[in-house]
């Protein structure tokens, strides 16, 4: 049975020599698997439709007895041009489906992913709206770091670092040798990250911070999630390359 359905593909995966092995995460919030043949093909009208995070319309057959649906033809909605032509916004496009592929969510994550992607191509800040999406990341895997007070005392004074190892700010009474110093406008910033939600994205735009917010951030999903992302070591590279 021919079926049509609308996605973004999270996940690409060649197969055999010219085939491919697609994720889609599809507006029901459903995650589809679909076995996309000779897309690898330099001939193949289907190959630009099935690019890691385009946003496409696919027409597949669809077995009662099978979880893989088979790629008839595919047409691009919306290809996040503006994106692929900024190697910066790419990575953090690549990060937000690998995260999401890799996190296997029981909600519907179609919501967040479009909007942070249409976010994403409009900004003149990247490194914000990855920020803010890893805020919500975190929020949604339930390990969220604790900044109302000190995570040891629960005292709200005296604010001065944070500890990865008990999950949120500490005071100065309670401060460790491992725990992280930060300055108060650090403090300030990465609370206002953990409170927010994508509808703040303009809100955050406008803040300045560096790359050791989303090095702060990941560090509490890598620790608390057990997921290490291959895209988050390459994104680190970047920073590092734009900071010499």
């Amino acid at each position: 049975m021919l079926e049509e359905v609308h996605g973004i593909i999270i996940h690409v995966k060649e197969y055999r020599e010219h085939d491919a092995l697609l994720k889609v995460l599809c507006e029901d919030g459903k995650l589809l698997s679909i076995s996309a043949k000779g897309v690898q093909k330099m001939n193949s009208k289907n190959a630009p439709a099935v690019q890691l995070f385009t946003l496409a319309k696919f027409h597949v057959d669809v077995r009662p007895s099978s979880t893989m649906y088979s790629l008839r033809r595919a047409e691009i909605i919306k290809s996040y041009r503006k994106i692929r032509e900024d190697l910066m916004k790419q990575s953090v496009a690549s990060y937000f489906c690998e995260c999401i592929y890799r996190s296997d969510f029981d909600s519907d994550m179609y919501p967040i992913l479009i909007q942070s992607m249409d976010v994403l191509e409009k900004t003149e800040k990247p490194l914000q709206i990855l920020c803010l999406f890893q805020s919500i990341m975190n929020r949604l895997h339930g390990i969220e770091p604790y900044v109302d007070g000190c995570v040891r005392c629960m005292s709200p004074h005296l604010i001065q670092g944070i500890s990865y190892r008990d999950g949120g700010f500490i005071c100065t009474k309670c401060l460790h040798a491992e725990d992280q110093i930060k300055t108060k406008e650090q403090l300030k910033m990465f609370r206002l990250l953990c409170k927010a939600d994508i509808k703040h994205a303009g809100l955050i735009e406008k803040l300045d911070f560096t790359t050791e917010v989303f090095e702060d951030l990941y560090q509490f999903f890598e620790e608390y999630s057990g997921i290490s992302l291959k895209s988050a070591k390459f994104l680190k590279s970047l920073f590092l390359l734009e900071n010499q």
